[in-house]
């Protein structure tokens, strides 16, 4: 599996593919006039190239242990794991991600 970043607008986008197929996405959105309130959303493929939102959720000062917490119950916890692996290492710019210890 791998994890493209991208932006778009006001989202920030972490998309899961396994070879070339998209699984899901995580965006960051921050609204269109980049006040919040931020909130991260998984989207999950559709028909012809659409993407469904299935959740958000706020986060006011997120971090990788707390993101793979709510994704694992959706994404399982392979998924979870690598996208909040993805987010630490790349966050987004406006999201006050706390990075780990590690990191």
């Amino acid at each position: 599996m791998t994890v493209e970043r991208s932006n778009i607008s006001h989202q920030t986008q972490y998309a899961l593919r396994d070879g070339g197929t998209l699984r899901f996405t995580l965006a960051f959105d921050t609204g269109p006039d980049g006040r919040g309130p931020a909130a991260w959303k998984v989207l999950l493929p559709g028909p012809a190239g659409t993407e469904n939102r299935y959740s958000t959720r706020e986060f006011p000062r997120p971090d990788a242990a707390r993101l793979t917490a709510w994704l694992s119950p959706i994404l399982g916890q392979d998924a979870a794991t690598e996208l909040a692996a993805a987010v630490d290492a790349d966050p987004p710019h406006s999201a006050g991600w706390q990075r780990t210890a590690e990191g």
